[in-house]
């Protein structure tokens, strides 16, 4: 397994729990400072906590990525916050049934909020 060793900061859309609970862990073991957003910011509280208590900088913001505005705050809060976003990635997801030819750019990030997708 490749290891995680870097120093940045980690935008995490929808990694409060399970999966993505690990995800947050693993990049704060790796140097990263980490951003945990989601609609309900109290739910990555436990994870946030659990980094900060291992010494690492992390967290929580309540946003939603259906709103490209939210989206466009969100970035902005966790670059003033920690720094420069080096990593995002999205485990989230959603279902729209529109064409992607109509969608907004909200809309497309709802799509885009798989596990599988990830920025870097």
């Amino acid at each position: 397994m490749s290891t995680i060793a870097r120093s940045g900061v980690a935008l995490l859309v929808g990694a409060g729990d399970a999966i993505g609970a690990a995800v947050a862990r693993r990049f704060a073991t790796g140097g990263y400072s980490v951003c945990i957003a989601r609609r309900d910011p109290e739910k990555s509280r436990s994870v946030v906590q659990e980094i900060v208590a291992s010494g690492g900088l992390a967290r929580a913001v309540g946003t939603d990525v259906r709103n490209e505005e939210a989206v466009q705050a969100l970035f902005a809060q966790a670059e003033a916050e920690l720094g420069p976003v080096e990593v995002c990635l999205f485990n989230a997801g959603a279902n729209v049934k529109t064409p992607l030819i109509e969608t907004s750019a909200g809309c497309s990030l709802r799509l885009g909020s798989s596990p599988a997708m990830a920025v870097s």
